[in-house]
């Protein structure tokens, strides 16, 4: 899953802040990697890691209300088990939430 949201700052300028799961590591499998960074600044990055799948599904669901909270709108999003919705975006939070419980049901099972 790879989800990259966008925002414009009261300057006008854009930033980008980016959530994805491409990064396991040798701890656990259960990880999330955000990315934030304004326009053509220095990227910065947090990993947080889980125990358990249902753990790193609510963090996901926090961090959707998060930034779409700060006015952050969907701006690209893929997802390796669904490759057909490649490009689509979505724009409400319930759309959003809608798109997590479909890969959180992908995962229990």
């Amino acid at each position: 899953m790879f989800i990259t949201l966008y925002a414009e700052s009261r300057n006008g300028r854009l930033k980008y802040y980016t959530i994805h799961d491409r990064q396991p590591t040798l701890d656990s499998p259960f990880v999330l990697t955000t990315a934030w960074r304004n326009e053509n600044a220095r990227e910065r990055e947090r990993q947080y890691v889980f125990e358990n799948a249902r753990q790193m599904s609510e963090k996901l669901r926090e961090l959707f209300r998060r930034t779409t909270r700060r006015g952050y709108r969907l701006l690209y999003r893929y997802d390796r088990e669904d490759p057909g919705r490649f490009g689509r975006a979505r724009d409400s939070i319930e759309e959003l939430e809608e798109y997590v419980s479909a890969i959180e049901s992908r995962r229990r099972a």
